[in-house]
């Protein structure tokens, strides 16, 4: 299942082949490579079907908001493109999710990239203000 195709099986199918004959382990790991659209399609087979706590847990923490609308089908450059036009919660939000699911050195590269520029160009906060020891004690 690691790389394999999902399927919306209406027939109660499961939503890649060999699904079925997987162990937990297996299942879990493989979870990281898959969108949230066909996480949402395994996480509702698995609820119809086995039920297995170790496996609905971690769908749990992996099924998420996508950073972007329609992230997880954007290519590289569309996310560079629209990191470009995003304010820094989002891009922190991309890069957060990037290195949870796809983990592309593309897209990481491009997110510290954008990440830097724009840090920069924000503005900075006051600084607290700071008295001496010595002065608070007058």
């Amino acid at each position: 299942m690691s790389e394999g195709h999902v399927t919306d099986n209406t027939n109660g199918g499961p939503p890649v082949d060999g699904y079925d004959g997987l162990k937990p382990r297996e299942l879990k790991k493989s979870l990281s490579s898959h969108s949230q659209d066909e996480l949402e399609t395994i996480e509702r087979y698995e609820r119809a079907n086995k039920k297995r706590p170790a496996i609905l847990d971690k769908l749990r923490f992996m099924r998420g908001r996508q950073p972007l609308p329609g992230y997880d089908q954007l290519t590289p450059e569309e996310i560079g493109g629209k990191l470009e036009e995003a304010d820094l919660e989002t891009v922190k939000k991309v890069r957060d999710y990037e290195r949870k699911f796809a983990n592309r050195p593309d897209v990481l590269e491009e997110t510290a990239r954008v990440h830097r520029v724009k840090r920069g160009n924000a503005p900075l906060a006051e600084a607290p203000s700071y008295a001496p020891q010595s002065s608070r004690d007058q």
